[in-house]
């Protein structure tokens, strides 16, 4: 079983938090419309753009970008009021981040003494 550890930090960065939601989003969706995707090559009528049904090859091919597209729009709206209530929830308390440290002894390198 993997240890986690805590961390405890006052806020967030946006940046961090924007991040985690698109690239989560966009990736969740993409593959949550492929499987329509699949349906469209079919010839289910699953997969629309532009207000008309997109089927066979042009469906499947279509329908990840669709799931992008509508998974980054998402992910940006979320993003937006996930970082409005984590900035509110830092005046008040700060943040416990429960994780996984990674499995590489990578450290961050000092600089060295000159000789």
């Amino acid at each position: 079983m993997l240890q986690t550890e805590v961390l405890i930090a006052q806020r967030l960065r946006g940046g961090t938090i924007i991040k985690t939601i698109l690239i989560g989003n966009t990736i969740g969706c993409s593959l949550l419309v492929s499987i329509a995707g699949v349906f469209a090559l079919f010839g289910a009528e699953s997969i629309q753009w532009n207000e008309q049904y997109v089927t066979g090859i042009k469906g499947f091919i279509a329908s990840p970008f669709i799931g992008a597209f509508i998974g980054f729009l998402f992910g940006l709206f979320t993003a937006f009021f996930t970082y409005i209530g984590l900035r509110v929830l830092s005046l008040f308390r700060p943040l416990t981040v429960e994780y996984v440290p990674c499995n590489t002894s990578v450290q961050p390198t000092a600089a060295a003494p000159a000789d």
